[in-house]
């Protein structure tokens, strides 16, 4: 068994929201319009160093994908942003705080915020992926979403003890990084 208790900061809430579907779509749909804008720009300017007048459709699509890569970055970098959404779910949840268990069977989640508390159960053929990154141990749990910890988390057990155990019950849906 590992028991893990966790605080609502920052850290935490930064890793979970990085590594949502959401984010990283948001983030590559913004690098792909920057590129395509950066491409289109400079076949702009050969094509109008080459010919001495600009042309129309190259016009529109640098104004297109310039005006696409301004709207996923300011949902990436203001809507998206961890600190943001961070302190919403703060002034939503005052004084929230986890502790998760993991045994043979699952996890085992208890929530407690100054309003009341949460208590769900999942098995771990509940669990989408989990993943071992930047010292932070990230699962995503259909339903529940996504529980982050770190070393400095663990009550009981040790993270060498929480990687055995999610690498024999989940397999594949492990990653080690």
């Amino acid at each position: 068994m590992v028991r893990i208790a966790i605080n609502n900061d920052l850290k935490h809430y930064s890793l979970i929201v990085r590594n949502t579907k959401a984010y990283k779509t948001t983030k590559n749909i913004a690098i792909i319009t920057g590129a395509l804008f950066l491409i289109n720009s400079i076949c702009l300017v050969a094509e109008t160093a080459r010919t001495h007048k600009a042309e129309p459709i190259l016009v529109l699509l640098v104004s297109a994908f310039f005006l696409l890569f301004v709207l996923y970055m300011i949902r990436l970098l203001v809507k998206m942003e961890p600190m943001k959404l961070h302190k919403k779910v703060t002034e939503a949840n005052p004084g929230l705080t986890g502790e998760y268990i993991f045994n043979d069977e699952g996890i085992i989640i208890d929530t407690k915020t100054d309003n009341g508390s949460k208590h769900a159960e999942y098995a771990y053929d509940k669990f989408i992926s989990a993943a071992e990154k930047e010292g932070f141990f990230l699962m995503n749990i259909s339903i529940a979403g996504y529980v982050a910890c770190n070393a400095e988390d663990f009550i009981e057990g040790t993270p060498d003890e929480l990687r055995a155990l999610l690498r024999t019950k989940l397999g594949g849906k492990f990653k080690e990084k």
